[in-house]
């Protein structure tokens, strides 16, 4: 079981105090499947708890497959996940998720029917970044967490359309990662080296205890041993602490000349 489970939360450099007396805040996650939010629910928990607006979108409906339950895909799968989903935000205490009902972000149905996905994807995340007007963006980095094909589509479809834009300022963008030493199960994909690691930020066992029970929401994803195993290694874990990368876009204007 990954450290990424344990997850996130506040740090000063993201514009919030201790005490979220700097105003509310208005966070958006966007990410493909149910229960991705969850990697980072202690942090969505913290910053509601402090009067923040969070907010949650997912790309996808979750109908083509679960990890747990005998249910077959499809629609019927779809909406059991957005309710799993919309209990989740509840224990999260934070805004209901917002769905944009893509069926893949892969080419597991053809390129074509991908393509169209993508492009769908792409025009609905701008409409909902653009009306929402986050201070604060967070999605997956390119590593895609451990390497998940539709989780390193969504993170690059968000940092497309924040260099379309010309919103890379306007919408900070923060990527989660892993050092090597919080890694285990031998899964070298997960984790980067400190030296560009631009936050640490640090959460409350209440948070935590939120994630866990929103954990709990997802039967179709996560067994009851499962979410014991989660309930024991936060329990050890008193670190409390999460990290985060930045996505910067250099301000220097170079040019060069490749037919010398």
């Amino acid at each position: 079981m990954r450290t990424f489970l344990t997850f996130i939360i506040i740090c000063l450099t993201l514009g919030f105090t201790a005490s979220g007396q700097t105003g509310k805040k208005t966070i958006l996650g966007i990410f493909p499947h149910p229960d991705d939010e969850n990697m980072i629910g202690s942090v969505l928990a913290k910053y509601s708890r402090l009067g923040h607006n969070v907010y949650i979108i997912i790309a996808t409906d979750g109908k083509d497959g679960t990890r747990v339950a005998k249910i077959p895909s499809g629609d019927s799968l779809g909406v059991i996940r957005q309710q799993e989903s919309i209990c989740a935000c509840e224990k999260l205490k934070i805004n209901p998720p917002i769905y944009l009902h893509i069926d893949r972000l892969d080419t597991k149905f053809g390129v074509r029917q991908y393509l169209n996905g993508r492009k769908k994807a792409m025009e609905e995340m701008t409409k909902h970044i653009d009306r929402i007007s986050p201070d604060i963006l967070l999605t997956f980095g390119p590593d895609g967490e451990y390497g998940h094909s539709e989780h390193i589509v969504t993170g690059a479809m968000v940092t497309e359309i924040l260099l379309k834009e010309g919103w890379v300022d306007k919408y900070p963008l923060y990527f989660p990662v892993d050092i090597k030493e919080d890694v285990t199960d031998n899964d070298d994909l997960s984790y980067i080296d400190k030296k560009y690691i631009n936050l640490k930020v640090a959460y409350s066992d209440e948070d935590e205890q939120k994630m866990i029970e929103a954990a709990k929401c997802y039967v179709t994803q996560f067994t009851p041993d499962e979410i014991k195993e989660l309930t024991d290694m936060v329990t050890k874990d008193k670190a409390n602490t999460k990290y985060f990368r930045k996505f910067f876009v250099s301000q220097e204007t170079r040019t060069e000349f490749w037919d010398k």
